[in-house]
């Protein structure tokens, strides 16, 4: 591709992107709305989550996915573990959607023109292929949420990824160990 089609088709995936169903907190006893962000606090962390738009490469994420940035923080004195599966995604069918590990987002979407003969010398549509798809990558794994230990009194912030909410949905909900913060389509 030139770089007159990869301007063109970038474009086009912004506007495509303006069509994306967007999910806003429902405020409730035990969630309160900050800057479009559901909150939940408790003795012991703090957990923020809003459904917010993949904007970057790898730009068709947003075709099999639904994202949401959380930030959590340990209020404790001592480490603590979140794993993927404390995470779900409630559909308004009550279908659970879990999170889904960025090393499968990565998997998912890497370009099939990806696998180069090492010996022979990149075409320029292969190393421009190659140079997004690198940009892509990195992206994916610096604005993920980074699951695992949380010292004590620090957080971690980044995207969740969920399987592709079907448009139909006029809300959800996260859940978070038994917390539940509730999104609507209408603001």
């Amino acid at each position: 591709m030139n770089i007159k089609t990869c301007s063109i088709l970038c474009l086009f995936l912004i506007i495509l992107s303006g069509c994306t169903v967007k999910y806003y907190p429902v405020p409730s006893p035990e969630v309160r709305v900050s800057e479009e962000f559901g909150v939940v606090e408790t003795e012991d962390f703090v957990l923020a989550a809003a459904n917010q738009y993949w904007v970057k490469e790898p730009q068709e994420l947003t075709d099999y996915f639904t994202t949401f940035y959380i930030t959590y923080k340990n209020r404790t004195g001592n480490r603590v573990e979140i794993r993927q599966s404390d995470l779900s995604l409630l559909d308004q069918q009550g279908n659970q959607l879990d999170a889904v590990h960025p090393e499968y987002v990565l998997e998912l979407l890497t370009p099939e023109e990806i696998t180069f003969d090492p010996i022979l010398p990149l075409t320029s549509e292969q190393q421009m292929v190659y140079e997004t798809w690198k940009e892509a990558k990195n992206n994916l794994l610096s604005e993920s949420f980074s699951f695992g230990m949380i010292l004590p009194e620090a957080q971690k912030s980044g995207f969740v990824y969920f399987p592709k909410l079907k448009s139909k949905n006029l809300k959800c909900t996260l859940v978070f160990r038994g917390s539940y913060i509730p999104f609507s389509r209408e603001k």
